[in-house]
């Protein structure tokens, strides 16, 4: 297993949250998935999931607003679908934005969100699911554990990890007392 850090727990979020949303697209056998979370100190609180294989495009804004919110906030999505996402801004997500991709990536998005402690509300089935079975690969010779990401059963945790991205990115510049750039207004 990749996370151990995580536990199923029944919260209420603070009214004055800062709520963030990441998006991951999938159709055929992967899932189209948004996810609501916020952070407070070391710990990632998921409080909210959408999650559906076989979405089509059309039906993608439909889906999202069966999160409370999702409407109002920045919404970080997977940038492998720049249509998806000029899609979803025409049809009442204008905050949407593209995840900034990169070598390293996921590794070191997972890495991060692997130093927080997370909490998930019961109601994020899938959610759970994910931190339970996501896994790294293993060398079908020996049966050894590879230092390399399975790529299954990961889209919510893309997802999580393109939520918290903006954070991510504050606390890395932080760290390495590098002021951090300035924010453009995407929206």
């Amino acid at each position: 297993r990749v996370f151990r850090n995580w536990k199923v727990e029944d919260f209420e979020t603070p009214e004055d949250a800062t709520l963030r949303f990441g998006a991951d697209w999938g159709f055929a056998s992967d899932p189209t998935v948004l996810i609501r979370c916020h952070v407070i100190g070391r710990t990632i609180y998921v409080d909210h999931e959408a999650y559906r294989v076989g979405c089509e495009i059309m039906d993608t804004p439909e889906l999202f607003l069966t999160i409370p919110e999702a409407e109002k906030w920045p919404i970080t999505a997977d940038s492998a679908r720049p249509e998806t996402i000029s899609h979803m801004r025409k049809n009442g997500f204008p905050k949407i934005m593209p995840a900034v991709k990169g070598p390293k990536s996921v590794e070191e998005g997972v890495e991060w969100l692997k130093s927080y402690d997370i909490v998930v509300h019961p109601r994020c089935v899938h959610t759970i699911d994910e931190l339970t079975l996501y896994s790294y690969k293993t060398d079908p010779l020996t049966n050894r554990i590879l230092p390399v990401l399975e790529d299954k059963k990961n889209h919510v945790i893309d997802a999580l990890r393109y939520a918290c991205e903006g954070v991510r990115r504050v606390v890395s510049t932080k760290q390495n007392n590098v002021a951090p750039l300035p924010m453009a207004n995407r929206w």
